[in-house]
């Protein structure tokens, strides 16, 4: 079966689990929370530019939100198959098992794009509706620094990349969605702990590749720091891992 087939009726599937409204309300919570702020008290927003509201969305979204529902989408969508009871009858589909294990993961990655692009739109709402009712805020007579915000969800992206590759990994590997959600929001837990005690090989682990991306995302030269570096080779090794885990796997759902 073409792959591409695959991902549609992957996405289909998507659409009907939570994984997708899961990835609506991971792209609205911050947007509504600055919405309400600049409403409630608008003062607060009058000097703000489109840069300091980007900048300000996505450190505050990769403080712990984004990796929360990413630790949630990457878990569930692979769990469709589990509670259906499908995956025999899957692998027993005329597909080949590259079909079925990267139709999956293209979906998820779909998925958190689709996120990232209703974060940005939302943002951007979140800054004109208060600027209808209040003319102190300056929004509409600015142009958004199309660069910065490139920067940001590109290097943002590559940052969760280790993450979405370990947490698909962990999503297959179990039955029980539990495991995997619990397993990434202790390590999630662990690496604030960690960032916070400033620990010396922080820039190994995962789960704090997006905050540190957001130490240095203000500087104008787009350049990959040791952490995304880290998180691309993460990346290649948990997909390789995943793979050959469900080539290999003598049990199968």
């Amino acid at each position: 079966m073409n792959l591409i087939i695959s991902i549609k009726a992957e996405i289909i599937k998507t659409k009907r689990s939570a994984s997708f409204w899961l990835s609506l309300l991971g792209a609205g919570v911050i947007p509504m929370i600055f919405f309400l702020a600049y409403i409630i008290k608008p003062e607060s927003g009058y000097s703000h530019t489109w840069h300091v509201h980007f900048l300000q969305g996505w450190q505050v979204s990769n403080a712990f939100l984004l990796r929360m529902f990413i630790i949630l989408i990457c878990s569930l969508i692979p769990q469709i198959e589990y509670k259906n009871n499908a995956w025999k009858q899957v692998f027993a589909s005329p597909q080949y098992i590259g079909n079925i294990f990267f139709s999956k993961y293209l979906t998820i990655l779909i998925m958190v794009l689709f996120l990232f692009l209703a974060f940005n739109i939302l943002l951007i709402l979140s800054a004109i509706v208060p600027n209808l009712f209040y003319s102190k805020f300056t929004f509409m007579s600015r142009s958004i620094d199309w660069a910065q915000v490139t920067r940001l969800n590109v290097k943002t992206f590559i940052s969760l990349m280790a993450i979405i590759s370990f947490q698909y990994w962990l999503s297959l590997r179990f039955r029980n969605f539990i495991v995997p959600i619990g397993i990434g929001l202790g390590l999630l837990v662990t690496a604030l702990i960690l960032y916070q005690l400033q620990w010396e090989h922080i820039s190994k682990v995962p789960y704090a590749f997006p905050v540190l991306t957001m130490e240095r995302i203000q500087e104008t030269k787009f350049k990959l720091e040791n952490h995304e570096l880290n998180s691309i080779g993460y990346f290649v090794f948990f997909t390789l891992l995943a793979f050959l885990d469900m080539r290999f796997r003598k049990e199968r759902g």
